[in-house]
């Protein structure tokens, strides 16, 4: 097999084998994925993958799952996406990125998870981008059997667990490991890295170069840090937007001007901002400012979770009928557009790059991760998974690793001990303090943003 997953296969080698769980892997449409699809095939008794394409899979990728059953769509130049079962087209189009993924989590249900839980087993979720709550949902209410059969989920990303945490009411155990050591302080080194460098890479095509510019992080947490730190090798004037007053203060003890809002008098020409909110952080007040402001010309940029940062601009270009301001498209290049744009006063200019799409996700090929980094991430994602199936029958809620009162709890440092062997990395001492890029605020990330989900959200 040409990608392999290590740390995983070690763990679970000649273990037992969950013959009555039907696994759902909701991922990125990509090669790395489906190898944990597979790998997941010795620990599972069917494994069914959903491909998010951020960017598309080839055929010749996809085989490190072969005979395996895999949904995925293919973008079509009218924006519309094609949706495939295997390597099967199924004559169904979506309008949009979020929509297609829904339709694929919801014909691979009813066609290929249905059957099985009829046949007495269960289902369990394995995901990253929390895709899967409000599709579930409706299709419990179709399908009555689907009720009451899920053991549980597994959600990686910040951006999921928040969707998660707006549930009113949870079916099963839902579990995020988003505030895990592994995720806060080792895997940001490896993605703030990637950010910066898809950032210097597609703004060069606009002419425009991220050494010795203008940058303005909105969002300080886990992976704005990150890029933070990677910047400083540009020689970058880094700058801090963050509305939590204990965050920003922290960036500003380590260096970095910071603000609670983007107001007129931050921008300056050229200026490279990067949102990493996981939230709406770039929309119509912003673009006031920005018409307010001397600068003349601004970078818009993405390293979070579908199109969420700029998704008020892109909405308004989009559909300009009931937009405060003007947009026209002035010029197009590789994973970039400019625009001008107007309140019928002022007229100013920007570009969005990657379509305002996290920008390790966007080129063809691209990898955002290595597939020795995220065999890590996998095998925690699989060790809580087991760990919830093997309890037997935890209170429905959501819970997070790293959170004392969780009923799962890691030994995290002895997992990534194991990989820094498994991988013959560099392992100075044996002290995860000194070890992993830790965030200053690391506590306070996982106590006061998260820790009131994993109490709180038991029904």
């Amino acid at each position: 097999m040409a990608v392999s997953m290590p740390v995983l296969r070690r763990i679970y080698a000649g273990g037992k084998k969950y013959e009555d769980v039907v696994l759902l892997n909701i991922n990125h449409d990509m090669k790395n994925t489906y190898c944990f699809s597979a790998e997941l095939r010795n620990i599972f008794g069917k494994v069914i993958q959903v491909g998010v394409s951020y960017t598309s899979s080839t055929a010749e990728e996809r085989k490190v799952f072969e005979g395996g059953i895999y949904y995925y769509a293919v973008r079509n130049r009218d924006g519309t996406f094609s949706l495939q079962r295997s390597e099967v087209h199924l004559r169904i189009r979506a309008c949009s990125f979020v929509d297609s993924i829904d339709m694929l989590i919801t014909v691979a249900v009813a066609k290929d998870v249905l059957p099985e839980i009829r046949n007495g087993k269960k289902l369990f979720i394995m995901e990253d981008g929390g895709y899967h709550p409000s599709t579930i949902d409706n299709l419990e209410d179709i399908y009555p059997e689907l009720a009451g059969n899920i053991i549980g989920s597994v959600e990686q990303t910040t951006s999921g667990t928040r969707i998660l945490s707006s549930r009113t009411k949870y079916n099963y155990p839902s579990f995020s490991i988003a505030r895990s050591e592994i995720k806060m302080c080792l895997e940001s080194v490896f993605i703030g890295q990637k950010i910066v460098e898809e950032i210097s890479s597609f703004i060069s095509y606009t002419n425009n170069f991220l050494n010795y510019s203008p940058v303005c992080i909105i969002g300080y947490g886990i992976f704005g840090r990150a890029v933070a730190r990677k910047l400083e090798g540009y020689r970058c004037s880094i700058s801090v937007c963050d509305t939590d007053e204990v965050i920003r203060s922290a960036a500003e003890r380590e260096g970095y001007p910071a603000c609670a809002a983007v107001t007129s008098d931050i921008f300056r020409d050229n200026q490279v901002f990067i949102a990493m909110t996981g939230n709406k952080s770039f929309g119509i007040p912003e673009l006031k400012q920005y018409l307010d402001s001397g600068a003349d010309n601004i970078l818009l940029c993405s390293g979070s979770s579908k199109d969420i940062e700029y998704k008020d601009i892109l909405s308004m270009i989009r559909d300009p009928e009931d937009s405060a301001f003007a947009f026209s498209l002035t010029e197009t290049g590789p994973f970039y557009e400019k625009y001008t744009v107007s309140d019928g006063v002022k007229q100013k200019s920007f570009f969005i790059i990657a379509n305002g799409m996290p920008v390790n996700f966007c080129r063809e090929g691209s990898i955002s991760l290595t597939d020795r980094m995220i065999d890590l991430i996998f095998a925690e994602m699989t060790l809580c998974a087991t760990a919830i199936i093997d309890s037997g029958k935890m209170e429905n809620g959501l819970y997070l690793l790293g959170d004392s009162e969780a009923p799962v709890q890691l030994d995290e440092w002895k997992l990534i001990r194991e990989w820094f062997e498994i991988n013959r990395l560099y392992l100075p001492v044996d002290d995860p303090e000194q070890c992993l890029f830790i965030h200053p605020c690391r506590d306070y990330l996982r106590r006061e943003t998260f820790h009131k989900l994993s109490v709180s959200s038991l029904i």
